[in-house]
């Protein structure tokens, strides 16, 4: 085995029974409040570095997102808050925020940056202090008073929706595409 066997490809599709665990446990603990408030479990993803679980409740979403990836050092995992469509990447990149990001604005002198991935042995431990922040700073968003979160979220990411994104085709030809939701908005 190589130092750098965590690049090979298709690796990241092999089961981690870290994140097994890891993610059984979230759906307890993080579930819990969420299912309290009405959000439904709408998916969960477990590979070998990461995990992904959404619920959904009407146009809200709560995401917990982590990884143990060896590049992504120091490893952690975030619950993020948002509204939209969770499962198109620009939307949700622009219409989420991460608890942090609330934490931040209701408590500016303290440093919040999501919360470390832990030893299997420190999972429970660790996401209830994950839930006991959500239940805190996250209560408005869980209840539909989004509020503090539109705050946040303009604090975060910015008064209006990004309308294009810049990138290189396959010939590395610089490209500017409007985003699908600005091209719907655009035409009505």
């Amino acid at each position: 085995m190589g130092i750098f066997d965590f690049l090979k490809p298709g690796d990241n599709y092999i089961l981690s029974r870290k994140h097994i665990s890891f993610s059984k446990l979230a759906l307890e603990i993080i579930g819990n409040p969420l299912e309290k408030s009405g959000f439904k479990f709408y998916r969960k993803k477990v590979e070998t570095y990461f995990t992904t679980i959404i619920w959904t409740k009407e146009k809200q979403y709560a995401k917990l997102s982590a990884s143990d990836f060896p590049t992504d050092y120091p490893y952690s995992f975030d619950i993020i808050l948002g509204e939209g469509n969770c499962d198109d990447f620009f939307e949700s990149e622009w219409d989420s925020i991460s608890i942090s990001d609330i934490q931040r604005l209701s408590e500016p002198n303290r440093k919040y940056n999501g919360y470390d991935f832990p030893k299997k042995s420190e999972f429970r431990a660790s996401l209830e202090k994950a839930k006991e922040d959500l239940i805190e700073f996250g209560n408005g968003f869980l209840n539909g008073d989004l509020e503090l979160f539109y705050e946040a979220r303009i604090l975060t990411n910015g008064e209006n929706k990004p309308e294009k994104i810049i990138k290189k085709d396959k010939n590395g030809k610089v490209i500017v595409e409007l985003l699908p939701y600005n091209v719907i908005k655009k035409n009505n």
